[in-house]
């Protein structure tokens, strides 16, 4: 909170009949205010700016002295890290930054059972903050087709290898190297490896690899991406310069 108040402080004394002004400041001094002494080690642009068109010659600053609290705390931290290896996966800088920023692209899938060989258009949803892709219908007015939810639930979309895809369960998203304990939730231990050694590794839709007139293989599917909104192309504009 505020340790002072705004208001004129007298100077230390035997000149206590005297205030404080301008001319008492500057960087790397000492000042007392009523019995408290405190060193400025810097000041903002502004005041630096004021200081000089007053004819101050300033200073140069001073470093901050260190907190001993902080560094017993990270005395404390640096003793708690673990020695065993650990998986690392940190996804919130990137689910800050792009919290609510989602890419919009609208497609056309055409699709060989149909009986007339007529367009399905979609509608692609690319979330940035985490890598994740939505596809829905647009299902015209008395078209004969059943409206459905989705045509895609929002998940990372692999990319489709020369071997084909690979099953539900072959591709997990951690790496256990060791187990100790009877079972899991009987206080079971577990030590996941950081490395990866022997994982699968299998390659995702991005946005670099989204731009109009691409075709993705959604399952098989080959989906054209035929525009996008405004927020898109002025992502791909700042981003990429495309």
């Amino acid at each position: 909170g505020t340790i002072v108040r705004r208001h004129r402080i007298p100077l230390p004394p035997p000149h206590e009949d005297q205030f404080y002004t301008i001319d008492h400041f500057n960087i790397s001094i000492e000042v007392i205010l009523y019995a408290r002494r405190y060193k400025i080690i810097d000041c903002d642009q502004f005041t630096k700016n004021f200081l000089r068109k007053m004819g101050v010659r300033l200073n140069p600053p001073t470093s901050r002295p260190d907190d001993p609290y902080t560094k017993e705390r990270q005395k404390v931290l640096d003793s708690m890290k673990p020695l065993r290896p650990y998986e690392r996966i940190d996804t919130l800088k990137q689910f800050l930054e792009h919290n609510g920023h989602v890419l919009r692209f609208f497609c056309v899938w055409d699709d060989p059972e149909s009986m007339f060989h007529d367009p399905r258009e979609l509608v692609l949803h690319y979330y940035l903050s985490d890598d994740t892709i939505d596809i829905k219908e647009i299902v015209p007015v008395n078209s004969g087709r059943d409206a459905v939810p989705l045509f895609l639930r929002r998940d990372k979309l692999p990319k489709y290898a020369p071997t084909g895809l690979y099953q539900p369960g072959t591709i997990t998203s951690r790496t256990v190297l060791n187990v100790f304990g009877k079972s899991v939730g009987d206080r079971g231990r577990y030590i996941l490896d950081n490395r990866k050694t022997g994982a699968v590794h299998q390659e995702f839709y991005r946005d670099s690899d989204l731009k109009i007139g691409a075709v993705i293989n959604v399952w098989g599917r080959k989906v054209i991406l035929c525009d996008c909104d405004e927020f898109t192309k002025e992502y791909y504009r700042t981003k990429y310069g495309i």
